[in-house]
């Protein structure tokens, strides 16, 4: 496999699309308020160096919500990429315990599959 690296906007768009029958988890994170720009700053950079660890090529789009102090991940996992592999990984566990001070309430998780993609231009 190629050494993966960090991308940001076009090129993490060019870089990988997802695509039908790819896995998709949604991580809904709700931060105190006190703590909410620390917090999606904190989110936003371990989540993706995680990624690099775990070596899962991945596209995330990081939503966020301040009026009511939330950060939605949509990651999007490339070449059928395992779900549970990366929940059971030492990198996420890390990303947790550092994210986990910045958080009024356990992060939310749903699983998904992609059924198709699509877009007007």
């Amino acid at each position: 496999m190629a050494k993966l690296r960090k991308l940001q906007g076009a090129d993490a768009n060019a870089a990988y699309a997802p695509k039908k029958g790819d896995a998709v988890a949604v991580y809904t994170y709700k931060f105190k308020s006190e703590r909410y720009s620390e917090g999606v700053e904190l989110a936003t950079r371990h989540f993706v160096e995680g990624e690099l660890k775990a070596k899962q090529k991945r596209h995330n789009i990081f939503l966020r919500h301040p009026s009511t102090h939330e950060l939605v991940n949509v990651s999007f996992f490339a070449d059928k990429g395992d779900v549970g592999k990366w929940h059971e990984s030492s990198a996420r566990r890390q990303i947790l315990e550092k994210v986990r001070p910045y958080l009024e309430a356990p992060i939310d998780v749903q699983v998904y599959e992609v059924e198709g993609v699509s877009g007007v231009a």
